[in-house]
């Protein structure tokens, strides 16, 4: 969906000049512009439609507008054809803020030559200035600006309903005000949709949004919080809090950190999830007092335990002590390790995790002893399937416990400098290992679950913290595990930072890693542009400078190579080189995949029809040797795409999917044509 549908053409922009110079007669313009009386017709009606002139017998002077009074006076002081021609409209009133070019790219779909292009012509002429890595209008020219505003206001109310009150746009969404008696395109939500979802929330106008994918619930949240915080409505985001509460288990909270971040409101939505725990907050005067909110909970039937939770230590793992048969060993992680050490009130589970099937016998049949029931997997929530405990046991009056074994969250793993940092307490025949803060925040970094980004600031802030171990537990995970931590805790580090301007002493390292990470995904099966590799990385604190650097250092160590072809510098990845970190050890494709699929299988809860079709695909695939000389899991990836489209719906798109095996769309793309194509599917 692109909003912007109108360029202006060369001809146009000088017909408009030369009325602008005096000339208004229809024949003395015609030839003036070499152009036939159709052609000069169709201009004008275009013109004259987009409000910059009027006509009376054969004779055109510029409408009494501002826009026409604007466009007049610019046009004597400046190179109005480089301004406005093709493309360059488009770009010109997309400069009204300070931008990046990343950011023109996303908000116009227009090609990375075509805005260089333009950028040159902008310059040559004197309108833009550039601050960093950001580009706008020179402020000093004051007409300039104003009519890049109204040419923005124009295009923001093209096609879309003139009692329309736009709330949000960008190029693939319009979220819409809307009086209750008018219809509108698109579809409802927000607040529209909240009885729909058991909240009975009456308002004065209906909410619509404009886009091409199906609405989601996550977004339906996000929506009626972007709508309550534009009105400063503290009643309305209680609203979207009390929504949020009363569908929690149906919605994926990364998701909806995603959806607030695209909407530019992720800093609220990190306080909204602080609000619900109690926690202190950055933006606390969005917000009703506590009293208050838990007044209208009780209304909307909302149940305290939603928001104030049981605790567990010391007195359950003093009644596991006494009720294990034989010793056993666990560690202590997560929330509640954080409470026992008097860095937060209360947290909604108790996150253990042992290393032996040996111990998590004991302990999972001790539970149950204590009046525990495991929770059914069919009932695991978004959230649930993400971290992927080996178990859940819950009980009506104690907190629920979490028990992993080995791996925690499907990511790190109970190395041996995380057990001798624990300090440990003993229950009985329970030695319990209270795991230290450095390896917590590590923990919380990678999981990314509610109220997170709280919890890591208050462990940075009690005292003692030492990132040191942080950072180097990070690097050693990685090279247990095989796996790519560096991005989801870099992710975390933004998140922190902007909550509450806590920076790592080893952010600088992290960016590097993940850029020599990124860039290496980014050529890993093709030649790239190294422009293009600057304009995809560039943006907040990655500079263009240190993309060049990590492709130079990549050089050196040989696993990358620039080669010219023509006026552009390619990066080609070496062959030798697999960037990919895995095990030496032999592993059989057909295994590896077919563990991939189940991994894939139950993260997105597939059908056992969808799930069976990619194992058949596996076993096809490894028969025709197409694994040879590639990723196991890539394939394993591609297949399960394959199989969602031909099996199911549609509905987990190449993106979700990819994201979930950390592969690059490209990547996944051309994976899913070569299956496809070798087995004639």
């Amino acid at each position: 969906m692109c909003l912007y549908d109108t360029e202006m053409n060369p001809t146009s922009i000088k017909l408009l000049k030369s009325i602008a110079e005096g000339k208004s007669h229809q024949t003395e313009l015609m030839t003036l512009l070499s152009i036939g009386e159709w052609q000069f017709n169709t201009i004008t009606r275009e013109l004259m439609h987009q409000d910059y002139m009027d006509k009376t017998n054969d004779v055109f002077i510029f409408k009494n507008n501002a826009k026409a009074a604007l466009f007049h006076n610019i046009a004597n002081q400046i190179d109005v054809e480089k301004l406005l021609h093709d493309s360059n409209e488009q770009i010109f009133f997309n400069l009204t803020e300070p931008v990046t070019i990343k950011d023109i790219q996303d908000s116009t779909n227009l090609s990375l030559r075509t805005i260089q292009r333009c950028m040159s012509e902008f310059e040559s002429i004197g309108v833009i200035k550039k601050v960093d890595d950001k580009i706008s209008i020179d402020e000093t020219k004051e007409q300039l600006y104003l009519f890049a505003k109204l040419l923005k206001t124009e295009n923001e109310r093209r096609n879309i309903e003139s009692y329309a009150d736009i709330i949000y746009q960008d190029k693939f969404r319009i979220l819409k005000k809307i009086p209750k008696d008018q219809r509108a395109d698109g579809e409802l939500t927000g607040f529209s949709l909240f009885y729909d979802y058991g909240i009975d929330y009456q308002t004065t106008h209906n909410y619509f949004i404009k886009q091409e994918s199906s609405l989601r619930l996550e977004e339906i949240l996000i929506h009626a919080l972007l709508i309550a915080h534009k009105n400063k409505d503290k009643n309305a985001i209680t609203m979207a809090i009390l929504f949020y509460l009363k569908n929690r288990e149906k919605m994926d909270p990364l998701d909806i950190r995603m959806i607030a971040r695209s909407y530019g409101i992720s800093e609220i939505w990190i306080d909204v999830e602080g609000y619900v725990r109690n926690d202190p907050l950055k933006n606390i005067d969005l917000f009703l007092p506590r009293n208050e909110f838990e007044e209208k909970a009780r209304l909307y039937d909302i149940h305290s335990d939603l928001y104030t939770l049981p605790v567990a230590y010391p007195q359950l793992f003093r009644d596991i002590g006494k009720k294990l048969p034989e010793a056993t060993e666990a560690c202590l992680l997560g929330g509640e390790n954080m409470r026992m050490k008097g860095l937060k009130d209360r947290t909604k589970d108790c996150d253990i995790v042992v290393d032996d099937d040996k111990a998590l016998n004991n302990l999972t049949n001790t539970l149950l002893d204590l009046g525990y029931k495991s929770l059914n997997k069919e009932h695991f929530t978004n959230d649930d399937r993400r971290i992927d405990p080996f178990d859940i046991l819950e009980h009506p009056a104690r907190s629920r416990v979490d028990l992993f074994k080995t791996r925690i969250a499907g990511k790190l793993v109970l190395s041996d400098t995380i057990v001798q940092r624990a300090k440990i307490e003993q229950f009985t025949k329970l030695k319990l290992r209270i795991l230290s803060n450095e390896d917590i925040f590590l923990l919380k970094s990678v999981t990314l679950r509610e109220g997170d980004i709280q919890d890591l600031s208050k462990i940075v802030q009690s005292g003692n913290f030492d990132w040191k171990i942080v950072w180097d537990e990070l690097l050693y995970q990685e090279h247990l595990t095989c796996m790519n931590f560096s991005s989801l805790v870099l992710e975390s580090l933004d998140y922190l930072y902007e909550q509450t301007s806590i920076r790592s002493p080893f952010y600088r390292k992290l960016i590097s890693r993940v850029l020599d990470h990124e860039i290496s995904k980014l050529v890993r099966n093709r030649e790239m542009p190294l422009d293009g590799i600057i304009e995809l990385l560039k943006g907040n604190d990655i500079t263009e400078k240190m993309i060049r650097n990590r492709i130079d250092y990549l050089e050196r160590k040989k696993h990358v190579r620039k080669i010219k072809k023509g006026d552009q510098v390619l990066i080609q990845a070496k062959e030798k080189i697999v960037f990919n970190v895995y095990s030496n050890n032999p592993v059989d494709a057909r295994d590896r995949m077919k563990k991939h699929v189940e991994q894939l299988s139950k993260y997105f809860v597939l059908s056992d029809e969808i799930k069976k079709y990619a194992l058949e695909l596996v076993d096809q695939v490894v028969d025709k040797g197409i694994e040879n000389g590639r990723k196991p899991t890539g394939l394993a990836t591609a297949i399960v795409y394959l199989a969602t489209i031909v099996k199911g719906d549609g509905y987990y798109t190449a993106e979700r999917i990819a994201k979930a095996s950390n592969l690059s769309q490209p990547s996944i793309h051309a994976l899913y044509k070569l299956v496809k194509r070798s087995l004639s599917l």
